[in-house]
């Protein structure tokens, strides 16, 4: 399950996380440390050997000043926290979203476990800073592949050009594998996010591989591209008509959901959708 996204409320996840923790035996935060080489002396006042202590304090920092929650936040997590301590704290300085949580974010990018390398992706799509964008463009080659495919997800959300180089890596070496008829879950993820928020050339480029990648890892891409406000009609057109060129019923099943979709409001990709559902069998 992906980590929860920043529209979900803080106090119920952070209390969820500290009744998982209450139900714990304290013990020395040594034997458990999320980071292996701490880098940082913990806030004045924490006790970052007591789990449940911490949370607490990670709640409150939340809700206080945002500079200072962050602050001592990341300190905290620098200094070392058991893993569950530290997913917590990843989520609390995503909502926080402060250019002072950026050294812990980026530490955590690199962390060994997998959940919290998705966690410190998530938080570093809040700063939009050039240092956060090439650490998720990293990610992209991360050794696990459900890491790989947040870091997708993060840039569409993030929808910054300087990305799209390394999406584009990212699509062709997962569409040479051919990976099934869906593809990977990192080539549906990158495929989406250029459909979403690529340039004109980039959906253009998207359509030379309908025959050469799985039609089920594009069609989401497709879909994201055509309901696009900001992309060009003849755009659209020439998406409509190379997937009704295909003529199978994946293909004509999408073209069916987008003209359901703009029923009353005709325009060159919506007919020639319409005409294409009726064709293809």
């Amino acid at each position: 399950m992906r980590p929860t996204r920043y529209t979900v409320c803080l106090a119920l996840a952070l209390a969820g996380v500290t009744g998982a923790a209450s139900a714990q035996p304290r013990r020395p935060v040594a034997t458990t440390v999320a980071m292996v080489h701490p880098t940082s002396d913990p806030p004045p006042g924490w006790d970052l050997s007591r789990a449940d202590d911490v949370l607490a304090r990670i709640q409150r920092a939340a809700t206080g000043d945002a500079r200072r929650g962050a602050l001592e936040i990341s300190s905290a997590l620098l200094a070392g926290v058991e893993p569950h301590v530290a997913a917590a704290g990843l989520d609390t300085l995503g909502v926080l979203a402060r250019p002072e949580s950026a050294d812990a974010i980026l530490r955590f990018l690199d962390h060994r476990r997998v959940s919290l390398r998705r966690r410190a992706l998530i938080a570093a799509a809040r700063l939009h800073t050039p240092a956060m964008l090439r650490a998720i463009d990293a990610r992209l080659a991360d050794s696990d592949p459900d890491v790989r495919a947040e870091a997708a997800r993060t840039l569409a959300d993030v929808a910054d050009p300087t990305s799209v180089r390394a999406l584009w890596a990212a699509f062709e070496h997962d569409a040479a594998e051919g990976l099934g008829s869906e593809g990977s879950t990192l080539l549906q993820e990158s495929a989406h996010a250029l459909g979403a928020r690529g340039t004109d050339r980039d959906v253009d480029r998207l359509l030379t591989f309908l025959r050469r990648a799985p039609f089920g890892a594009l069609a989401r891409a497709f879909e994201a591209s055509l309901r696009r406000a900001d992309l060009p009609d003849p755009v659209k057109l020439r998406v409509v008509q190379a997937i009704a060129g295909i003529a199978t019923p994946q293909a004509r099943e999408l073209l069916t959901r987008l003209v359901d979709e703009h029923r009353g409001r005709p325009t060159p990709s919506i007919d020639a959708a319409r005409s294409a559902v009726s064709r293809i069998q």
